[in-house]
This record gives C-alpha cells, structure tokens and sequence, in this order.
C-alpha cells in the first residue's frame, strides 16, 4: 500500500537535480503545474512529457521508484476514465486529463524525492515571501505545508501497518474481493486516524520541549546556492509557459 505511494520521501542520490537549489526546484515545480492545467494541446502535452522524462534522468533516481508512483495512479486514472465516460467526453480530452495528473505527480514527486524536508521548507519561505504584503503569515505555511509532505508517507505506513495486524486476524485487504476490502478500510480508519494524531502530538511535543519557535529568526545550515543548472532549467519551464500562452492567444 504504502510502497507504492513516495510523495513526501526523500531519496538521496548525488545528481544535478540534488545539488539544485530548493529555490529553484519550487519554481521550476509551480511553473510546470501552472503550464500543465494551460496546455490542452495534444503535441505541447508530449513536450511537457518529455521534460519529465530529462528531469527524471538527471535526478538519477532507480526507474522502479517511478513505476512505483505510476502504479499508485492506477485507481485515479480509471476513476478519471468512468467519470469522463458518464459525462460524454472525446477520448482526447480524457487523454489530455489523465497525462496532466500524471505528470504533476510525477514532478512533484521529483521534488520531495531530491529535496530533504528542511531545504522545502526554506524554500517555501523564500518563495512565498512576497505574500507577506498581505499579511500572511509565510514561515507558519511553509512549515504547515512541509509537514504535510512528510506526514503522507507516514500516514500511508501506519496504514499499511493496520491492515497486515488486520490480516493476522482474518481481515484479509489484498486477498478478499471488493466487500472484504471495503471492510477491511473501514476498520482501518479510525486507528489509523488515532496513531496519527498520537505521533502528531508527540512531534509538537518535541518541539515544544527544545523550545521552538516559529517566530524567532532561524539560520539555515546548508545554504542553498544558484547556479548555472538552475538558471537553465527554469529558462526552460519559462520558455515553455511563453510557448502555450502564446498558442493561447493566437
């Protein structure tokens, strides 16, 4: 269940997109996002792939973790299919749906796997900083933000932990048919939703006893630094925005 899910994990690996700065990676990552709901042609969706696919390469990240996030799609996407079919849509446009979600997961994916939590988390604040014009408050989002990153993965491991004690008891999820599973879930929920909020507790705990404070000034250890390969690649997610929004209005 829950190996098949990576948002929120960090896998560290020496390549390009690791040394990246975090600045950058947000930003190439909006961009991308913001690029894929705008793009609805067929051969500029293909383009966005292929950017994927040199982004992935570069991180240089084992392909099965990738096959891993795909397969965790696979519920989405029919759930995607039925929908659209119930509603009478071309199959182009279903096409166009279920590569957007695809792609985001996977650069997304790309960005928790190569970045650790704490560099997010610098880069959120950075990067949202001029939304404090407006009065909101950037290092509690940005920190609110990276934990939910992480807590995904953990959320998802208690899960899975459930369900095996439930298996050990003749609850059986990945061997029963579709009312087996169903209980099975539903059984689930409610301790899984109480050990979560228990190691909840526990965190804020910690952090209350080394005495944490959001509102005082922090340093960072590892200073992120711009380099050539950031410049670059956000030129590139920029060049392609221009591109669709061009097509856009012509």
């Amino acid at each position: 269940m829950s190996n098949n899910f990576l948002v929120g994990s960090y896998y560290p690996v020496k390549s390009k997109v690791h040394f990246m700065s975090p600045i950058s990676k947000i930003l190439c990552t909006l961009i991308f996002i913001v690029t894929t709901f705008l793009c609805s042609d067929p051969r500029l969706m293909l383009l966005l792939s292929m950017v994927i696919v040199l982004v992935t390469e570069m991180a240089r990240l084992p392909r099965r973790i990738y096959f891993k996030t795909f397969k965790s799609l696979r519920f989405v996407i029919v759930f995607i299919i039925l929908i659209y079919y119930l509603l009478g849509t071309d199959l182009e446009t279903v096409l166009n749906m279920i590569l957007r979600v695809i792609n985001i997961v996977l650069y997304t994916s790309v960005l928790t796997l190569t970045t650790p939590p704490t560099e997010i988390t610098y880069g959120l604040q950075k990067v949202l900083s001029p939304l404090r014009i407006l009065g909101i408050r950037v290092k509690k989002l940005s920190l609110s933000l990276t934990f939910a990153l992480r807590f995904i993965p953990m959320f998802l491991d208690e899960g899975n932990r459930i369900l095996k004690t439930q298996a050990s008891r003749g609850i059986d999820y990945y061997a029963s048919g579709i009312k087996g599973k169903f209980l099975a879930v539903k059984s689930m929920l409610i301790p899984m939703y109480i050990q979560t909020v228990h190691k909840i507790d526990l965190m804020a705990e910690s952090m209350q006893v080394r005495l944490y404070n959001i509102n005082n000034k922090r340093t960072n250890f590892k200073k992120a630094k711009w380099g050539f390969f950031d410049t670059f690649l956000l030129l590139i997610h920029l060049g392609i925005l221009g591109l669709i929004i061009a097509r856009m209005v012509i």
